[in-house]
């Protein structure tokens, strides 16, 4: 018997989620038919525009369906499809841009050069997001080397496991998380610190949640496995989220901390959860206030906008995630604008901030970077 939903996106998701999702494919499908009627004089608008809209209706229609394999097979249709309007979005307002300009503005008589200019464009865009979409599924190992001037638990050297950005769904599936636990068994772990984003606003896309959390707790490290919620880890279904990562034997730390060994773990509440700007959590140093400094104070920040404070506070390791390393031009970009440091690793004073790119991002295309597991390896340079 089909499974109901457990949840639904609340009216007040929904409707903002509609109207964003109708304009980006209002826009795209317009600008791809200005482009393509030119080259393909067969293309009839009628069902062109057909095709367009049971592609867009997909996804909510996955959404609205019992929990079977026909509503996944809707959802990941349209999750693919979002992905592609997307891309295609930036690509349709640079086209239209030089369109209006060209055409509008400085009367060119350049009719037949713009219709192949156009044509070029959504090519490109759509060759990027079929790489993308491909790429994006391979996940790989970065290494990250961090010495400091502190005593290790473990001796020498500390390996921290570090994921992100895990937006469980109808494509990130229960094979996705397999793949990551496996990947991660296979790195011999202290520490695994997963830094948001397990979930996209609601739990109802999560087809196999008792078989993800049962291969979670499959995960393998000497002290644990520690999260902290990212701005897409909230809304009606927090309560849900929450109870999943306790069942999935991840302790999960909201402006707290555990100290193990001489290593100070501190977990922080996202700077605006749920889109909210008004979220007043405590700072940096507030919740660093009884560590030492002699322990190795690491911080699991999901957004890496409090890079400064963390320094100042003491902080020696900075984990944080949310940029998804841009995934594709012009959105890196845009990023960088909002987040200077937004991929790798980077020296701050004394600290190191380490922003991943994601483990298995949405939208479902990387055109730029790489999916990723990191490892860091906490090297003590401490004289005995």
């Amino acid at each position: 018997m089909a499974k109901k939903r457990d949840s639904m996106p609340h009216k007040n998701q929904i409707i903002p989620i509609l109207v964003f999702y109708l304009l980006i494919t209002a826009l795209s499908a317009w600008r791809v038919w200005h482009a393509a009627s030119q080259f393909l004089p067969g293309l009839v608008l009628p069902w062109y525009a057909a095709g367009c809209c049971v592609l867009s209706l997909s996804l909510p229609l996955g959404y609205l369906l019992p929990k079977t394999r026909i509503a996944k097979g809707f959802e990941i249709i349209g999750n693919y499809w979002y992905s592609l309007q997307f891309m295609l979005v930036f690509a349709a307002l640079f086209e239209w841009l030089v369109d209006v300009v060209v055409v509008c503005l400085l009367r060119l008589p350049l009719q037949k050069q713009m219709s192949v200019f156009s044509l070029v464009i959504f090519v490109v865009a759509a060759a990027g997001f079929l790489y993308g979409a491909v790429h994006t599924r391979k996940i790989k190992i970065r290494e990250y080397d961090c010495p400091v001037a502190k005593p290790l638990p473990t001796g020498e050297t500390l390996r921290i496991v570090h994921l992100s950005d895990i937006h469980l769904s109808s494509i990130n599936d229960l094979h996705t998380v397999q793949k990551i636990v496996s990947k991660v068994n296979a790195l011999s772990a202290e520490y695994i610190c997963i830094t948001g984003d397990m979930f996209t606003e609601t739990t109802h896309e999560v087809f196999e949640m008792a078989a993800i959390s049962a291969a979670f707790r499959d995960l393998k490290s000497k002290y644990g496995v520690y999260a902290c919620l990212g701005n897409h880890d909230a809304g009606e279904d927090l309560p849900e989220m929450k109870r999943f990562f306790q069942e999935s034997g991840i302790t999960l730390l909201e402006d707290e901390s555990v100290v193990q060994e001489g290593v100070f773990l501190l977990g922080r509440t996202d700077m605006t959860p749920g889109g909210d700007t008004g979220h007043n959590r405590p700072s940096v140093a507030a919740c660093l206030k009884d560590a030492s400094p002699n322990q190795l104070i690491v911080v699991m920040d999901h957004q890496p906008g409090d890079i400064e404070n963390c320094a100042k506070a003491g902080t020696d390791i900075l984990l944080s995630g949310h940029t998804h390393g841009g995934q594709f031009f012009p959105l890196n970009r845009l990023i960088h604008r909002v987040f200077p440091h937004y991929c790798g690793c980077k020296k701050f004073g004394e600290m190191y901030s380490i922003v991943s790119p994601g483990t298995s991002p949405i939208p479902y295309i990387r055109a730029i970077g790489d999916s990723e597991i990191i490892v860091v390896n906490v090297q003590s340079q401490a004289r005995g």
